[in-house]
């Protein structure tokens, strides 16, 4: 509880990027992902918030292949976390 009500953020690597959270729709990137949620309760029709933990991950690699080196090359580290009842 402590941790979710902090905002603790975990950080990933993978080939020295940082993994990233993107959102499309409102055209920004932040470091890390969040441990889980607070939902209120307007929307959890409970009497105080109720919390969630991340406890799946999906992962977008992005990479090139490029004509002038043998192989290819990590170009991006993406995360989009989710929870599963």
């Amino acid at each position: 509880r402590k941790l979710v009500n902090s905002k603790y953020r975990f950080y990933f690597t993978l080939d020295s990027l940082p993994v990233l959270m993107r959102s499309k729709e409102m055209n920004f990137a932040v470091r890390g992902f969040p441990i889980g949620f607070s939902a209120p309760p307007s929307v959890t029709k409970l009497p105080t918030d109720e919390l969630f933990l991340f406890n799946h991950l999906k992962f977008t690699i992005s990479y090139s292949e490029g004509q002038d080196f043998e192989g290819i090359r990590i170009t991006g580290f993406d995360v989009h976390p989710v929870s599963f009842a």
